[in-house]
């Protein structure tokens, strides 16, 4: 399908640990959970993502639906696999960042932008009107989980999760919205000049923020 090859389908996420399955099982499991997955990022690319049924995705990828709802329990439960795994290299990725210095290098920042241009096939599918809400949901989930490794790899206590709550929201709205438009004016700048211009806006007040003990 071409749009998974522009996007250069990642199915990390589609594998399935063995756990006593046959390999032959396995490879059957993964093969229809990417075929899913490829269907439903082709149809995107064809109309709105609310205009999209799990009907739709099993016939278009020639999955009966028992065997879909085996896999998801719905078409975003499959949307949220994808992403899952996106946010989850960026998290790997920036692990060694978080964890060797309080600075929070701004190159968190810098990675953050370029797995969005790397994938930008994909991230204009997502700044779809209807997919957004389920998007912020996400990357919301991923900001908390940034923040929170960053407080533990570095021992900073957090003694008041109701402010950190406000944080996490902060950094959620911000980023998205910064992030979304760069997609919507197709990546205008690099993404080294965005996390520049990124960490310039947010990494002072939120170091002052985590290190002044004020959560």
């Amino acid at each position: 399908m071409a749009v998974t090859t522009a996007l250069g389908l990642n199915t990390g996420f589609l594998a399935m640990g063995s756990d006593g399955m046959s390999q032959e099982q396995d490879k059957r499991v993964e093969r229809s959970r990417r075929l899913l997955m490829e269907s439903l990022l082709a149809l995107m690319a064809e109309k709105p993502y609310a205009r999209i049924s799990v009907a739709n995705i099993c016939q278009h990828s020639g999955v009966a639906r028992p065997t879909f709802y085996l896999h998801f329990g719905s078409k975003d439960d499959l949307l949220r696999g994808y992403i899952g795994q996106m946010f989850m290299a960026f998290y790997q990725q920036i692990d060694p960042y978080l964890t060797r210095s309080l600075d929070a290098d701004p190159m968190i920042a810098t990675l953050m932008f370029r797995q969005w241009s790397d994938n930008a096939e994909f991230a204009r599918l997502l700044v779809q009107a209807d997919v957004e809400a389920l998007m912020l949901s996400e990357f919301k989930r991923y900001v908390r989980r940034v923040i929170e490794r960053f407080a533990d790899a570095h021992q900073l206590a957090v003694a008041d999760s109701g402010r950190l709550d406000y944080v996490i929201d902060f950094l959620t709205g911000a980023s998205f919205m910064v992030i979304v438009r760069w997609i919507r004016e197709d990546f205008p700048i690099t993404a080294e000049e965005m996390g520049a211009l990124y960490a310039d806006l947010v990494r002072p007040g939120l170091l002052q923020v985590l290190l002044a003990g004020r959560l």
